[in-house]
């Protein structure tokens, strides 16, 4: 039986990608370490039939999380028995890359994002250099390469002549039943939004979502997950006394998630920010929009459009602008046959658009891997 040392800097329990790729080795006999970390307000991890580690660190975000995380990881990866180092994005290659060559092991990089160009690199030019760094000269030498979508991987294509398997974050196929809306609306005309994620920070549309929603009657957004920006988008919420527009609800299990998505009417999947991460990115929430049957409203970002429009399933707009914003949940508000049309065209997504179909992609590769 050969292992696989899983290498992330997540806390694991909702990152889906992770727990899916791993299950999936694991039930095609490899030995699995999943390797992340636990944070304060981190969910239990959820029952997996594989070994995991989950590290507590003293520091949790900056240079300091990085060094000591990869330091970390480096021993344990020398005292660790593995035939095989499955690196995830560029915070974990250094230490995997180092420990594949001296070890003489198999070492696959899968970037879930161009870790580059993300907003935080936008004002530190010596920062980006070091993470080109190690993209150039640690990423780009794996003996495998993944990434999520076919716009990254003509990136990484042509800067360093490989050729990147994509393998999508879509999830599993479920027959989802919707949650109980009575907990969260009381009038069944009431228009229920939603955008959900691990990751909404500043630059993801939050703000300008709930700007949009003020002045629209007979609306509810309901935002689900955490990030960097929901403590500012509380605040203002708050202070504008919008508690009956806008509902937080913290991370959840991804079935509750699912559920609560289920009984919304539109989810929204597009960022404000203008960094490449973010205008190639395809998140995992509109493959979850497509399980929940739900609408969607989206912008120009080339990977969630193509989608969008594929399966007709929502509104495309010009720009992220809060008035683009309130234009489109208006037409839905006002053309009820258009809605429900677009909540099936998404329910009707969902049968092409699951795990059960991408994990083709990786069972080709395990094969190489064997």
């Amino acid at each position: 039986m050969k292992t696989i040392a899983f290498c992330v800097t997540s806390d694991l329990s909702t990152d889906q990608r992770i727990l899916r790729h791993c299950k999936l080795l694991h039930d095609q006999g490899f030995r699995v370490i999943l390797i992340g970390r636990s944070k304060a307000d981190s969910p239990p991890l959820p029952a997996v039939p594989y070994s995991c580690k989950r590290w507590n660190m003293l520091f949790t975000k900056g240079p300091l999380f990085y060094f000591f995380y990869n330091l970390r990881l480096f021993f344990f990866l020398l005292s660790v028995k593995t035939n095989i180092i499955w690196s995830n994005d560029l915070d974990t290659v250094f230490p995997s890359f180092l420990v594949a060559r001296l070890r003489k092991k198999i070492l696959v990089f899968d970037a879930h994002e161009l870790f580059t160009e993300v907003p935080e690199l936008a004002h530190s030019s010596f920062k980006r250099t070091i993470w080109l760094w190690f993209e150039k000269h640690c990423a780009s030498k794996a003996d495998h390469f993944l990434t999520v979508n076919d716009s990254l991987a003509r990136i990484f294509e042509k800067h360093y002549a490989v050729n990147p398997v994509v393998i999508r974050n879509v999830p599993e196929y479920h027959s989802v039943v919707p949650a109980d809306k009575e907990p969260y609306v009381q009038d069944p005309k009431t228009l229920v939004l939603v955008v959900q994620g691990s990751g909404l920070n500043h630059g993801r549309g939050l703000m300008e979502s709930i700007l949009a929603m003020e002045t629209i009657p007979e609306a509810l957004l309901l935002v689900i997950g955490s990030g960097t920006a929901i403590p500012e988008a509380k605040d203002y919420v708050q202070s504008h006394q919008l508690e009956a527009k806008v509902t937080f609800i913290p991370r959840l299990p991804y079935l509750e998630m699912i559920q609560i998505t289920a009984m919304a009417d539109v989810g929204l999947a597009y960022d404000t920010h203008p960094c490449l991460n973010y205008h190639l990115a395809l998140p995992n929430k509109i493959f979850d929009y497509f399980q929940a049957g739900v609408a969607v409203i989206c912008a120009q970002q080339p990977e969630i459009k193509q989608l969008v429009s594929q399966y007709s399933c929502g509104i495309v707009m010009e720009d992220c602008s809060v008035e683009s914003i309130r234009t489109a949940i208006i037409r839905f508000k006002e053309n009820p046959g258009f809605l429900t049309a677009c909540k099936q065209q998404s329910k009707g997504a969902r049968l092409t658009e699951h795990w059960g179909v991408e994990q083709t992609k990786l069972l080709n590769l395990i094969e190489k891997l064997r």
